[in-house]
């Protein structure tokens, strides 16, 4: 009953106000569905706010990085170690992007097999291609799979990689900021409302000097922690 009708709907049979719709329920599935209530299942709603805002409110499960980025903290010592000999000595491809994948269906088994991968090299601008391959793994977004899938005609042609290509994503941006003073807020986190500027996106802050306090790395060892607010 309820995955048939929508969150605006439900909203509308329980009589609940526009202004706690458009304060408090909207803001809050625009950053937990990533979509506004018209287009939202009514039970996939009930669930998100069961879980987020009753059963879970005090959890907080979001961590970052105390010092550094994701690249040089995590993804640079991972294909460092993954690049030495003893470890397997892969070759990693930095600043190259899928452009087609090429199958080809074995005789044999009648299996069907990546036969040919063409990549952009984006700092010499060449297209390059490997042939050698034992296998293919796909560790791609929405984004990413349109545009590989797009460009590989061997792949558009089976279902699963079409509809896979089909799928729907959403634009997510991250932005920090830091600034001069101390910033006083009533929770170190929270959902914007009533923020016109997002033009009916959804948004949330960080306190991070909250989160993560006396950690210098964040704002550099030659300034004082106390004196600063991101």
């Amino acid at each position: 009953q309820y995955d048939r009708m929508t969150a605006h709907e439900l909203f509308l049979r329980f009589k609940i106000s526009e202004r706690l719709v458009n304060d408090f329920l909207k803001p809050t599935l625009l950053v937990g569905l990533f979509k506004p209530p018209e287009e939202l299942s009514a039970l996939v709603v009930m669930e998100l706010l069961y879980y987020y805002a009753l059963a879970h409110q005090d959890s907080f499960d979001v961590r970052w990085i105390k010092n550094g980025t994701v690249s040089d903290s995590l993804i640079a010592p991972m294909a460092d170690y993954l690049m030495k000999k003893e470890n397997g000595g892969l070759q990693v491809k930095g600043g190259c992007r899928v452009k087609q994948i090429s199958i080809d269906k074995d005789q044999r088994d009648g299996k069907m097999y990546a036969r040919k991968i063409e990549y952009l090299d984006t700092r010499s601008g060449e297209t390059e291609a490997m042939e050698d391959i034992d296998g293919v793994v796909l560790a791609l977004g929405c984004q990413g799979m349109q545009s590989v899938v797009s460009g590989s005609p061997d792949l558009a042609r089976l279902p699963v990689f079409s509809q896979a290509a089909s799928l729907k994503g959403i634009d997510v941006i991250s932005v920090r900021l830091w600034f001069d003073r101390r910033v006083e807020t009533r929770s170190p986190a929270n959902v914007f409302s009533r923020f016109e500027s997002l033009r009916g996106a959804g948004g949330t802050f960080f306190m991070l000097d909250q989160f993560q306090a006396g950690n210098t790395g964040l704002w550099g060892d030659d300034i004082k922690n106390d004196d600063m607010g991101s």
